[in-house]
């Protein structure tokens, strides 16, 4: 990706910055509309856009060190090579780094919902950018049936057609947008639109990335592929803890687990022997593993999401009903005496 062409803005550039402007937006007015803090993202906003573009170089650079002949090279910015999840590791220092310094008074969680109910939308938005720096393609299109968008796209770099992996996850990020907005009037709860956003979006990005032929690769592992599906591994653990705790442990949970570990254990052996048969077949295999993986981790959390909202309400109206009851008798025996 080149953010600057001879001193002026590459059209992937312009998408990066289009996709920022958006996110910032839907930022602002999903904090309002949940009637968060809004000031709270206008501290973290500058902080996060610098670590963040910092974060997505800094690991670029670390993984594809081999790619720079010149140390100098490292530090032209405008020539290209950052990690979107470089770029998320730099947004999640900026707000740690501001909870920290405001003495921990700052609610995290809010902050998380916010930029995760409008990821979706910015990383939609930047992808579209591929099609002018020839990123984030698949491999070449073999059947001439094949050779047409948004299947494939035409390179001009070895004048082949190539799957359009980019436009796969720019769809699938609307898709997911909407899907959080959805849970989200369905549930009501801090939390969905995080949990969602990293479930769905690591459990696609795992997939794709194995269609990519631009992976960034730590040995003979793909860097954001190991990252995705240990993001939404995490998630479905910390939130079965999270579950067993809240409800104790249930016979049911059992099914959940074996489903997940399966289906993790057949897309890792179907990614690392991709070539020992059919490549579209493991490739299909590694998307139902994955499909299932995120079904199984959204029940999970959005199970608890909503056990955990019944509990409040319960209490809730529990509190009521005693404040009810002691504003209620103090009256009748004044009346009595």
């Amino acid at each position: 990706m080149q953010l600057l062409r001879a001193t002026v803005p590459s059209l992937h550039g312009l998408c990066i910055a289009a996709a920022i402007i958006i996110m910032m937006f839907y930022a602002f007015y999903y904090s309002s509309e949940k009637k968060y803090d809004a000031s709270t993202l206008m501290y973290i906003a500058p902080a996060a856009i610098f670590f963040g573009f910092a974060g997505a170089r800094l690991i670029y650079v670390i993984i594809c060190d081999q790619e720079y002949v010149d140390a100098a090279d490292k530090w032209k910015l405008t020539d290209g090579g950052y990690s979107l999840f470089g770029a998320a590791a730099g947004v999640v220092f900026a707000i740690i780094l501001y909870w920290l310094l405001t003495k921990r008074r700052a609610k995290l969680l809010p902050v998380f919902d916010t930029l995760s109910a409008s990821a979706p939308l910015a990383i939609a938005v930047g992808r579209l950018g591929s099609v002018f720096s020839e990123s984030c393609y698949g491999e070449a299109v073999g059947s001439d049936g094949l050779k047409f968008f948004p299947i494939s796209i035409f390179s001009k770099t070895d004048m082949e057609f190539h799957y359009a992996v980019f436009f796969y996850e720019a769809l699938w990020c609307v898709l997911v947008f909407f899907l959080i907005r959805l849970a989200e009037k369905k549930l009501n709860r801090r939390g969905v639109a995080t949990y969602m956003f990293a479930v769905l979006y690591c459990a696609a990005r795992s997939v794709l990335e194995s269609m990519r032929i631009d992976s960034m690769y730590i040995f003979f592992v793909r860097f954001s592929q190991v990252i995705a599906i240990f993001t939404v591994i995490g998630a479905f653990i910390w939130m079965s803890v999270k579950l067993v705790r809240k409800t104790k442990f249930k016979p049911l949970y059992i099914i959940s687990y074996v489903v997940f570990t399966a289906s993790f254990v057949i897309a890792f052996f179907s990614e690392f022997y991709m070539y020992s048969s059919s490549k579209v077949w493991n490739t299909v295999k590694i998307l139902l593993c994955c499909i299932v993986m995120a079904a199984t981790a959204l029940y999970i959390g959005l199970y608890y999401l909503y056990v955990t909202k019944k509990k409040k309400k319960r209490i809730k109206a529990s509190q009521d009903k005693t404040r009810q009851f002691n504003r209620v008798v103090p009256a009748k025996e004044n009346k009595d005496s």
